[in-house]
């Protein structure tokens, strides 16, 4: 189950047009347990940090600590999303955004979800 949502995920990346390069590494810490990081690099020089840590449940896989952080070319935040449990204040506790001109609530995205937010800013500013 985690080696099948590891490999939709590496897919998932790969499909992506704009994406030049990726590096994912797959780690197990038990046999419902494991996470996946790695950097993916598009074709304006932007890059993602991902991290994902699974567990298998009783109802599938869950997604239990995530962090998708985008970044420009020089390495400056552009977003990210997060479900670090220190902003109790946002209405979608844990899960929440960072923009450069602050936080914004936000639900757990998909890495689709991240690669098509991704793509659209990088297509517009081809515009």
């Amino acid at each position: 189950m985690i080696n099948s949502h590891f490999q939709a995920v590496e897919k998932t990346i790969n499909d992506d047009p704009l994406v030049i390069t990726f590096d994912l590494e797959r780690i197990y810490t038990s046999q419902i347990r494991a996470y996946i990081k790695g950097k993916i690099n598009f074709a304006d020089g932007t890059s993602l940090a991902l991290f994902q840590h699974v567990q298998i449940a009783e109802n599938g896989l869950d997604i239990t600590d995530y962090r998708y952080h985008y970044m420009n070319a020089d390495g400056q935040m552009i977003f990210r999303y997060d479900n670090a449990p220190h902003h109790r204040e946002i209405e979608t506790f844990p899960h929440h955004k960072h923009l450069q001109t602050g936080l914004q609530c936000a639900i757990m995205p998909t890495v689709k979800d991240i690669l098509r937010e991704i793509d659209l800013i990088i297509m517009e500013a081809l515009i």
